[in-house]
């Protein structure tokens, strides 16, 4: 970092150094009136548990709380501990939010923009359950409201809507 958000990037074998501007956008988090039921997972309801704005939109799922995600951690942690055990061999067990990624899901505004997954995370040790999806592009300063649509498999279909800062 060399200063007012400046970075220096270089490269072995290359002749060039390379000056990266950073600039910092404030994660704006969308008023959810708690926890919104969105589909299942292998017995295990999924809950949106968040959704901000800041150079994309951001949903974050994750498991509900009781006896069924418990059942499924405590499966999910041995597998890993057995795996853990074995010195790493083989591929390590999936994470168990890793199969949230399954439940079909549309954003869209109130001016039509469709919006499209571009990255996110599932799972890791203290999250095993939690997927955290960007969607671009960044919503429009004329959009008003988001709408998100879970199509759960064998559910109903849940919808979402939340006002644009």
């Amino acid at each position: 970092m060399l200063d007012d958000g400046v970075v220096q990037v270089e490269y072995a074998g290359d002749d060039h150094v390379y000056l990266v501007t950073v600039r910092q956008i404030p994660r704006v988090a969308l008023p959810l009136q708690g926890p919104v039921e969105a589909g299942e997972v292998s017995g295990v309801p999924v809950e949106l548990v968040g959704v901000a704005v800041a150079n994309h939109v951001e949903v974050t799922l994750d498991a509900a709380r009781g006896a069924a995600r418990d059942a499924a951690l405590s499966a999910f942690r041995q597998l890993y501990r057995r795996w853990e055990h074995d010195k790493g061999r083989g591929e390590p067990p999936s994470w168990p939010a890793e199969e949230i990624g399954a439940i079909p899901m549309a954003i869209s505004d109130d001016l039509g923009t469709v919006y499209r997954r571009h990255s996110g995370r599932a799972g890791g040790h203290g999250s095993e359950f939690e997927a955290r999806w960007s969607y671009l592009p960044v919503p429009s300063a004329q959009a008003s409201r988001l709408t998100l649509r879970f199509a759960p498999h064998g559910g109903d279909p849940v919808e979402v809507e939340l006002p644009l800062p």
